[in-house]
């Protein structure tokens, strides 16, 4: 276990971590008179403040013991928040291995679910096809007087955050729309939700006629994927969600540049983030019905695929004129939205897809993009986001947006304007949910790390988002 609580020092660490706000720094009472003698005179030596991101380390002969001693830095108490102290601590441990004590020097601030998070986080790594694999890693025994749950809340999340990774780090030949629809019916299982899945011939029957299109020419064929989670018997209100499930995305014939297409296995990163939040919400047992739809397949080429100039007919009856199959996710949704609102009949709906490179023009890598037909939704999901290392920014929605989609051919088109692209890919979404209360999150950015932020400094899926949106669903008010 690379995470558990203790109420006293019992064994033997590597290294004994204390976190401090500036000021006063109070030692443990692990230490002995003369360590604590010692400690505070090299803080003294030192000038140390525990200024943010600061460290001091010394060794100590503790009860007989040598010990690596080490106080962290996290600044002006006031100036803290959960994503600033999931940092500091991100830093002071991402380094270390075997087994490290912890403790904070200030009770308020004592917080065993981010450092849960943070412990799991560092100890994340896809390396299943690495033949040299880390042989080490951090142990922390976090030293506390709260009581401790059954369930550490901020673990769990964690370790279902390592399975969304993992799901979209695994190499699309792997994670096919099939493997995908099995892992759905695997998780269920394990955490407690019900897994439907239907094949091609029930998605036929079904006119998903744009989802089925971009699905035409792959080799791995499409899986439709119904989860659905029962927490409150006595509610008839059913919170949706949709995920993208482009499982690998070519771009079809509007054929993506070979960097483009790189990463493409995390196509389905809205997929994987909802099935996080499905095995969240199981797992906490949180008392709401959530159903969540996501329509699995590949955007591949061949003598069958979809083409610019194609008209599709979308489940709800609209008509699509294909102007570019790189605008594949908006089809695959479009039918996902209608499936969820006309068959499922959800009260509300989230969706997430890496849909857009717009939205990253717009917010770069760190920002999820959100848009909604509902701005108190939108509210919500934004201030579920703050108790995370996540940002969220909503977008604009005007309808002015509708004429970018506007075809001489059809009832739509799935690709427009290059300007205001993102909002331009919600605006075509906004059509095939019957109103019903939606929110949508853009998440190409967020979903994928290329290495440059601190909090996610290891390249691949980041594991975002499905966090704020299961902290939204447990908290709301229907």
């Amino acid at each position: 276990m690379s995470f558990n609580c203790v109420k006293k020092v019992e064994n033997d660490y590597d290294k004994y971590v204390l976190v401090s706000t500036t000021g006063k720094i109070n030692l443990p009472d692990y230490l002995d008179k003369k360590s604590k003698d010692l400690a505070k005179a090299v803080i003294e030596k030192n000038e140390f403040t525990a200024k943010a991101s600061e460290k001091l380390a010394m060794t100590l002969v503790n009860n007989k013991k040598v010990i690596d001693f080490v106080i962290v830095g996290l600044g002006d108490k006031a100036k803290l928040n959960c994503k600033n102290i999931r940092q500091y601590l991100f830093d002071t441990l991402k380094n270390e291995t075997g087994k490290v004590l912890l403790s904070f020097a200030n009770e308020e601030l004592d917080n065993m679910d981010i450092v849960a998070e943070v412990v799991e986080h560092i100890n994340y790594k896809f390396d299943k096809y690495i033949s040299k694999k880390k042989d080490k890693f951090l142990e922390v025994s976090y030293l506390t007087d709260k009581k401790v749950p059954k369930l550490i809340e901020g673990y769990e999340l964690a370790k279902i955050s390592n399975i969304v990774k993992d799901l979209i780090n695994e190499q699309a030949e792997v994670m096919t729309p099939k493997a995908l629809a099995d892992k759905a019916v695997e998780l269920g299982k394990q955490f407690g939700f019900q897994a439907e899945i239907m094949d091609e011939k029930k998605i036929q029957k079904l006119g998903m006629n744009a989802y089925l299109g971009v699905a035409r020419a792959a080799h791995h064929r499409p899986y439709l994927i119904v989860m659905r989670y029962k927490g409150n018997e006595k509610s008839k209100y059913t919170h949706g969600l949709v995920g993208k499930g482009l499982t690998y995305d070519t771009g079809g014939l509007s054929l993506k540049p070979t960097a483009s297409m790189l990463t493409m296995r995390c196509d389905m990163g809205g997929a994987g983030t909802m099935m996080g939040v499905m095995c969240a919400v199981a797992k906490m047992k949180v008392k709401k019905n959530v159903t969540c739809v996501i329509a699995a397949c590949e955007n591949s080429i061949g003598p069958n695929a979809y083409r610019p100039g194609d008209i599709l007919t979308a489940m709800n009856g609209k008509t699509i004129e294909i102007t570019n199959t790189d605008a594949e996710g908006r089809l695959t949704l479009a039918d996902a939205l209608t499936y969820i609102v006309r068959k499922e009949k959800v009260d509300e709906i989230i969706d997430a897809a890496t849909l857009t490179g717009a939205v990253m023009v717009a917010l770069g890598e760190d920002v999820t993009g959100v848009f909604t037909n509902n701005d108190e939704m939108a509210k919500e999901i934004i201030s579920a986001s703050n108790n995370w290392n996540e940002y969220f920014w909503q977008m604009p929605m005007f309808d002015i947006f509708k004429k970018n989609f506007k075809s001489p051919y059809a009832d739509m088109q799935n690709s427009g304007s290059r300007w205001g692209g993102s909002t331009n890919a919600a605006k075509f979404l906004e059509e095939f949910i019957d109103d019903t209360k939606w929110t949508h999150l853009d998440i190409a950015g967020t979903a994928w790390a290329s290495g440059a932020n601190p909090y996610y400094s290891q390249k691949g899926a980041t594991g975002q988002v499905f966090r704020t949106v299961f902290s939204y669903l447990k908290n709301s008010k229907n």
